[in-house]
């Protein structure tokens, strides 16, 4: 019997352990964000995984020379889509939805994970109050496959997004 009590602790955590999520590009929702309420800033890429419950931002910066980061958040099992979907706007807007899930794992990919490939400058815009021109680019970028054992596995993808980069004063 004794050995018994031992072993139910351990089976639970062995059943209750999830299983590696695998966070696929082809099944991301894709959200992106150049703008804020005082103009041109960073850009911000969300890849909600509303299978796996997880959201990956990528962020280029607004500053040359071009550059991107990345990180993901895994959340709660079950977490739905629209929840994941306020969570986004949280991160980019003046935190409208008051009671979003919280992230049960943020992990930064490592430095060289993004690169930028490819820019073509596609225009020019002035910042709302008129004291800063924006170069706008499209620019191709990678992102490398990535992988936390027992938490998650990111395949390798490429994409295209805009990035407004200060260029001058007036």
């Amino acid at each position: 019997m004794k050995h018994l009590l031992l072993a139910i602790p351990l089976m639970a955590t062995f059943l209750s352990a999830e299983p590696e999520r695998e966070l696929a590009f082809k099944d991301a929702k894709k959200e992106q964000v150049r703008h804020s309420m005082i103009g041109p800033r960073d850009t911000l890429l969300f890849y909600s995984f509303a299978e796996q419950a997880a959201v990956l931002v990528v962020n280029i910066s607004s500053k040359a020379p071009l550059s991107a980061t990345a990180t993901i958040h895994l959340f709660a099992p079950g977490t739905k889509a629209e929840a994941l979907g306020k969570w986004v706007n949280n991160q980019h807007s003046c935190g409208l939805f008051p009671d979003v899930p919280e992230p049960i794992l943020s992990s930064k990919l490592p430095e060289d994970s993004c690169a930028i490939t490819a820019r073509e400058l596609v225009g020019r815009e002035n910042s709302p109050q008129g004291e800063d021109v924006f170069a706008d680019y499209k620019v191709k970028f990678t992102v490398k496959e990535h992988r936390v054992e027992g938490k998650y596995s990111l395949a390798a993808f490429g994409d295209e997004a805009g990035v407004f980069v200060k260029s001058s004063a007036s």
